[in-house]
Parts: C-alpha cells; sequence; structure tokens
C-alpha cells in the first residue's frame, strides 16, 4: 500500500480523538459553572462513552465510504511509465509484443527467447514500477532453459488504461491466453511465476485457467488477503493497532489468493522470507493451509522482500524444485 495513504489513515484516526477531547471538556465547564466543581467519574465516564459512540459511528461510516468508493483498492497499485533502464544493463534483447485483454484494453510484454528451451516462464510482477525494472527478476529464467514472457498490466508501463482488481486479472488471464496462442509458448511446459500482488494473480489466474495446461505456479511473498495485508500495514503505525481491525471495511477481498488456491488444480509451490517485511511470512502459511496436497511451501530466512533470487544458488535451487514439479 501507499505510504502516503497510511498516514492519511492515520491523521483521520487522531482527528477522531477530538470528539471525544471536546465532550469532556464541555461536560467539566458545564458542571463547573453549575456545580462549582470538577464533573463526578460517573458522569466522565458517560460523557466519554457517548463522544466514543459518535467517533465510532462517524469512523465506520467514511471507512464504509471509503471501502464503496474502492479508495483503498487503488492505493495496491503503484503504476510507473518510467524506463528504469534493466534491458540495457542486463545486456537483454527482448521481443515487444502487443496484445488484448478481453475488454480491448492494449498491454504491452517482451518476450525473451531461450535456447531449445523447455517451457515459458510466465512472470507476473508486484505492484510497483513496470517490466523495464521488473523484468531483472525473471530474465535469469533463461539461463535454465525456460523462454520467459513478461508483461504490463493496464496502466502500467506503456499498456493502456486505469489498473483496478477486476482489470489486473482480466489481464492475468489474457497474458496466459496469449503464451498459450503462441507456437513458441508452451514447448513443454507452462510457469506461471508471481511476485508479491504478481504471486496472487498468478494463483487466483490459475485456478481460472485450470483447462489451460499450466504445469506450475509459483507464488513469491504473496499475501492471503488483501485486507489482512491492510491490517499488517496499519499495524505498523504503532498506536493504530486498534483501527486495524477495521481493515475489512476498508476492502474488498475480491480475488484474494487464499479463496481461490485450492481450487488450482497443479502444483503451487509458495515461497516466503521469515525476514520479509514488505509481506509479512503468515501469508505464506495461511496459504499453505488452504491449499490442497499440491500446495508446498519453500521458507527461507534473512531475505528483504523479492530479495530471494538475488542469490545465484537460490535460483539453481528454484529451478530445479521447477523441473521436480513438472510432470
Amino acid at each position: 500500500m501507499r505510504s502516503e495513504s497510511l498516514n492519511l489513515l492515520a491523521s483521520f484516526a487522531s482527528l477522531m480523538l477530538i470528539p471525544i477531547a471536546i465532550a469532556i471538556a464541555a461536560l467539566a465547564i458545564s458542571s463547573l459553572r453549575s456545580q462549582k466543581k470538577w464533573p463526578s467519574l460517573k458522569d466522565t465516564l458517560q460523557a466519554s462513552g457517548i463522544a466514543a459512540g459518535i467517533t465510532l459511528a462517524i469512523t465506520l461510516a467514511i471507512c464504509v465510504g471509503f471501502k464503496l468508493s474502492g479508495f483503498f483498492d487503488a492505493q495496491f497499485y503503484r503504476p510507473s511509465n518510467k524506463d528504469y533502464g534493466q534491458v540495457a544493463e542486463l545486456e537483454l534483447t527482448p521481443a515487444p509484443v502487443t496484445f488484448s485483454s478481453d475488454d480491448g484494453t492494449k498491454l504491452s510484454g517482451w518476450w525473451l527467447a531461450a535456447e531449445n528451451p523447455i517451457g515459458t516462464v510466465l512472470h507476473f510482477h508486484g505492484s510497483d514500477r513496470n517490466i523495464t525494472y521488473t523484468v531483472k527478476n525473471a530474465s535469469w529464467m533463461t539461463d535454465f532453459g525456460y523462454n520467459v514472457f513478461v508483461f504490463d498490466y493496464r496502466g502500467y508501463g506503456t499498456s493502456e488504461g486505469t489498473p483496478d482488481r477486476d482489470g489486473l486479472l482480466a489481464d492475468s488471464l489474457a497474458a496466459i491466453d496469449y503464451v498459450k496462442s503462441r507456437a513458441d509458448g508452451t514447448p513443454n511446459a507452462l510457469v506461471l511465476y508471481g511476485q508479491s500482488m504478481g504471486g496472487q494473480l498468478a494463483i487466483v489466474a490459475a485456478a481460472q485457467r485450470r483447462d489451460s495446461g499450466i504445469q506450475v505456479v509459483v507464488s513469491e511473498a504473496t499475501y492471503s488477503r488483501h485486507s489482512m495485508h491492510i491490517a499488517d500495514k496499519l499495524g505498523q503505525l504503532g498506536p493504530l493497532w486498534l483501527v486495524k481491525w477495521g481493515a475489512w471495511l476498508l476492502t474488498s477481498d475480491q480475488h484474494c489468493a487464499e479463496g481461490a488456491i485450492a481450487q488450482v488444480q497443479c502444483p503451487v509451490l509458495l515461497i516466503h522470507s521469515e525476514a520479509d517485511a514488505g509481506v509479512l511470512p503468515y501469508h505464506a502459511r495461511r496459504l499453505k493451509a488452504a491449499g490442497g496436497d499440491n500446495v508446498d511451501l519453500w521458507q527461507l530466512e534473512d531475505y528483504r522482500h523479492l530479495k530471494i533470487f538475488g542469490e545465484l544458488d537460490n535460483r539453481q535451487t528454484l529451478a530445479n524444485r521447477i523441473a521436480e514439479l513438472i510432470p
């Protein structure tokens, strides 16, 4: 989530304390005028309770308004059209691709071909930036014999449109269909590899494309439910630990990974680091519990968010595990 949105909510929560202070002060002044003494504890508690009730009602009303408007859902997306230069830095030569989502939105992607490919990895990036940056997170799979297709959701990079929950899922399904339509798309295996928000999309898309020949889903550092991810972020703000329990009022859990993972028929490999503060590691355990016997969890230590595959040994281990999971 965007930090400015959390700061907005923190400021809002702080403002909600004002009616309580005003009610107590008003009661005290009134009592002093009429009785020339401070109000009793009972009167103070009654005034505080009334003010707290009013504050709660206002808070709930505003939270419901945020949810109905989709305000907090939109904070999951941080698109950029900046060129981050990773293609030049990594000396890659991807083939540019344009394809359409189901509503006609034009999407952009890159195809990186491997020599004598054994399969294709379709990469779903996270909520930040675009493929000119995130291509580095998947391009290394060509070294292990996989074609790699990276693409930008609507509103990201040079893709048309504006990101939203339904639209990004439609784009993910369209990317699967595009890869399947290519003669060189799935020479042996189709692997979906999603990171952070992209892991959620890969899981939900695989659940809806069970007949698409997907052999393996890899989901790295993915949140189980949107509302729980918001709750985690609110809890990190300290004094708002009470407010975070109302996170379910701020966003929808539509298309959540936890609700879809049991419907995925192929093997699913969940990857998470215990040191990940971007998406807390308990989400992976929830996903493992929600899935079937086809879901495995690879837990690591001491890696920050999406930093696991900066190490060559971990890349080799992932390639080996994918090979073991392909039927």
